[in-house]
């Protein structure tokens, strides 16, 4: 079963051509990703695993990024042939499924309307997948369908202890307020692929999942089900950030309202797109270059990361309580599977628990599947790239032959 999966970021869109056996597996056929050139012009750069002619004119918008991707599978003299031909469906990854997405759905008029209401409880990552989405169905109207696997389905059932917040009954009753949790393909990819590696030499039911990027979270799973996560309401709670801030006393920022006469829309801007690492360090939003500020001496970026490893140090700590104790520490995203500098100063310190890092492993474990444990190190520590496409394309094609109502693209 052909699939074309698409993971729109806040400024990247990456997409894979899957294929998607009868008996669950997945395999990638082709990808490739649009990414924002970060040199101010707005344009976004082609990378492909495939080669592939760079656009006739510079692409904007990740709307202009799906079309072109569509334009190119598309191509008949493509390796052999038009590669959308037989494709399934479209799916795509959305940050936030909010109560009505509980799970992966076909989106159709109705259900795009819902969650573009959603939009502004994640408005760096749900708008723009549903540009993506708009695109698609500007070039083939409804007869494919268009199928949403959301990051929010991994928490729909944490324990009510977990998800509920402290707050008056009207706030969780009227307006759905209440923890959903984010990079839930990712913390699900992570917890599968650290029981594959682990099965049969040491137990895997209690996992502590790191997902360190642009965005960073921390999850607690218990078998096979999340527990606790970092990421609450919208996906500004939890870790600091490359941009967002995570947590902060909600009397901050009444105050900062009422002394600045700031509007909601200026704190919602500026927790999202002015705090984080790049508020702190006044400078980047980027680990490597304030590792590298740091060994230069400079104080803001030595505090920004310090801060950052603090603070998901303290979420790995508490969730081990969680779980009482851990079976396995498990990283990925950009800054997890290819910083070992972050890695170690995480797990600095945290040897009271049983964790003990080989320091040679982990700073030979940069992209790659690695287990960084040393021997004496009563949890595992493996590092791990996401591979979220996987899990997109498994759960849109267990949904399919579950109802299978698709047609094929001509």
């Amino acid at each position: 079963m052909p699939l074309l999966v698409f993971n729109a970021g806040s400024s990247s869109l990456k997409f894979d051509l899957m294929e998607a056996g009868a008996n669950g597996a997945v395999r990638r056929l082709t990808s490739g990703s649009f990414a924002d050139t970060a040199d101010g012009s707005g344009c976004f750069e082609l990378r492909t695993a495939a080669a592939c002619d760079p656009p006739s004119s510079p692409i904007r918008t990740l709307s202009e990024a799906a079309s072109f991707v569509l334009d190119w599978l598309s191509d008949s003299t493509l390796q052999g042939g038009a590669r959308l031909s037989g494709v399934e469906a479209t799916v795509h990854r959305i940050v936030h499924g909010g109560h009505a997405f509980r799970s992966t759905t076909r989106l159709g008029t109705p259900q795009l309307a819902l969650l573009a209401e959603l939009g502004t409880l994640a408005p760096l990552h749900n708008p723009p997948a549903l540009s993506v989405i708009a695109a698609v169905r500007g070039r083939w109207g409804e007869k494919l369908p268009v199928i949403g696997v959301f990051d929010t389905a991994y928490y729909a059932d944490l324990p009510e202890a977990a998800s509920c917040y402290a707050l008056p009954a009207r706030w969780r009753e009227e307006f759905g307020v209440r923890r959903y949790g984010f990079h839930g393909i990712a913390h699900r990819y992570l917890c599968q692929a650290a029981r594959a590696r682990l099965e049969g030499s040491r137990e895997a039911t209690r996992i502590v999942s790191l997902q360190l990027g642009r965005g960073c979270s921390v999850t607690a799973t218990l078998g096979s089900r999340a527990i606790a996560t970092s990421m609450g309401f919208t996906p500004l709670e939890g870790l600091v950030m490359g941009t967002r801030s995570g947590d902060v006393d909600p009397g901050a920022l009444l105050y900062v309202m009422e002394r600045g006469g700031l509007s909601a829309a200026q704190v919602r801007r500026e927790l999202n797109e002015d705090s984080g690492l790049l508020g702190l360090s006044g400078r980047t939003a980027d680990m490597r270059a304030l590792l590298a500020l740091e060994q230069t001496g400079d104080a803001a970026a030595a505090l920004a990361v310090e801060i950052f490893c603090r603070r998901a140090r303290h979420y790995l700590a508490a969730y081990m309580a969680e779980l009482g104790g851990a079976d396995v520490i498990v990283f990925g995203g950009g800054i997890g599977e290819n910083c070992a500098a972050i890695r170690r100063r995480i797990l600095g310190g945290m040897e009271w628990a049983g964790v003990q890092v080989h320091a040679e492993a982990n700073a030979a474990a940069l992209g790659v599947k690695a287990s960084i444990a040393s021997a004496a190190s009563r949890v595992a520590i493996e590092v791990i790239p996401v591979d979220e496409a996987c899990i997109i394309a498994g759960e849109a094609a267990a949904l399919l032959r579950a109802n299978p109502e698709g047609l094929h693209v001509s």
